[in-house]
């Protein structure tokens, strides 16, 4: 046998191990793929299980958090606010039913923040954020402003929280908004930045 023969059986047998191997890679690719989208499911949906016992622990709970940073501040419970000298506030809401007149009983968030030790006026931004997760941005020049109110009462009548088919117990109205997409319901915490 020439040495151009046995060149051409070893290309030949070299040829043939590289495609029985990427065959056998092409068969453990599709599992692989499975594998780990599943390992990252399992991981995704193991974290957004304790975030959501830690929001639905909260349902009904009349608290709310200041929070700066990771470390919370100060906070204040619906008891405390009602001690409060409550006020009234007239403001249209724009509805899929179209537009609605609400008498909301609250009183401005300033004052409540005045009773806690925080001072907040060091403060650029706010972030309303409700026990869902939805998360309203404000400034703290607005909510100095007076336009900014705590409430938890709705025509007159105290606001439930969510499993009983409420938007509170404590919700964030922020006046003068034509839709009220910056309005908080179920409010839990308030960031600030």
């Amino acid at each position: 046998m020439s040495r151009e023969t046995r060149d051409d059986d070893t290309l030949v047998n070299l040829s043939n191990k590289n495609s029985k191997r990427k065959e056998r890679l092409k068969r453990w690719i599709l599992p692989l793929v499975i594998l780990s989208l599943t390992l990252s499911s399992v991981f995704l949906i193991a974290i957004n299980k304790s975030q959501t016992e830690q929001r639905l622990g909260a349902l009904g709970q009349e608290t709310v958090k200041i929070i700066v940073g990771d470390e919370m501040v100060a906070q204040f419970n619906l008891d405390e606010v009602k001690v409060l000298p409550k006020v009234l506030i007239d403001e249209g809401l724009n509805t899929s039913n179209g537009r609605e007149e609400v008498v909301f009983g609250g009183l401005l968030l300033k004052d409540v923040l005045d009773t806690t030790n925080f001072d907040y006026h060091q403060y650029n931004t706010v972030t309303y954020k409700a026990i869902d997760g939805y998360a309203s941005p404000g400034t703290v020049a607005e909510l100095d402003a007076g336009g900014v109110y705590l409430v938890y009462e709705r025509n007159g009548i105290q606001n439930t929280d969510k499993t009983q088919g409420g938007t509170g117990p404590m919700e964030i109205v922020i006046t003068g908004e034509t839709f009220s997409l910056r309005n908080c319901k179920y409010l839990s915490e308030i960031y600030f930045e």
